[in-house]
């Protein structure tokens, strides 16, 4: 299947669509791609746009990212999954915010989580999977999972530079 969100390579460089454009730059802090990525091509993308995939380290972020999850195309009410801008990737157990190294003090993790299930959980996602009691929260899952995933700007409105 292709994915819905459409950019051409030209000359080595993607091309965003005038639709593209216009739903990055405008006075949302967020932006929630229509296609799916393992979490390091969703922070390429991210950064692609100019932006970083989305930080939850406040109650009110974590709420603002979920009220964004809730409007986008991409929500499923039985199960969505978004890529979040944190990982243990440098090591076991400690996660970090990717884009500023800063080290993750608030997560809305659920009581048995992050797990490092087989061993092979360090990227976090903003699971909502209400069956199976997963309401928002946060999960440590493989990386290279394709899930849909939500970029933000560092400022409120900030207009994305265009490659």
């Amino acid at each position: 299947m292709l994915p819905r969100t459409v950019f051409f390579l030209v000359g080595g460089i993607f091309v965003l669509t005038l639709a593209q454009r216009i739903k990055c730059v405008s006075s949302s802090r967020y932006f929630i791609p229509s296609f799916k990525a393992n979490w390091h091509k969703a922070n390429e993308y991210c950064f692609f746009l100019g932006m970083r995939l989305a930080f939850t380290d406040s109650v009110e972020r974590h709420n603002a990212v979920v009220e964004e999850a809730k409007r986008s195309e991409v929500l499923d009410v039985a199960v969505t999954v978004l890529w979040l801008g944190a990982s243990d990737l440098g090591q076991e157990g400690l996660f970090y915010w990717h884009a500023t190294g800063a080290r993750v003090r608030f997560m809305n993790w659920r009581s048995d989580n992050p797990d490092d299930f087989g061993g092979v959980e360090d990227c976090v996602a903003l699971v909502n999977i209400p069956d199976k009691g997963w309401h928002w929260h946060a999960n440590d899952a493989g990386c290279e999972a394709e899930h849909y995933f939500i970029c933000e700007n560092d400022e409120h409105g900030q207009e994305i530079k265009e490659f």
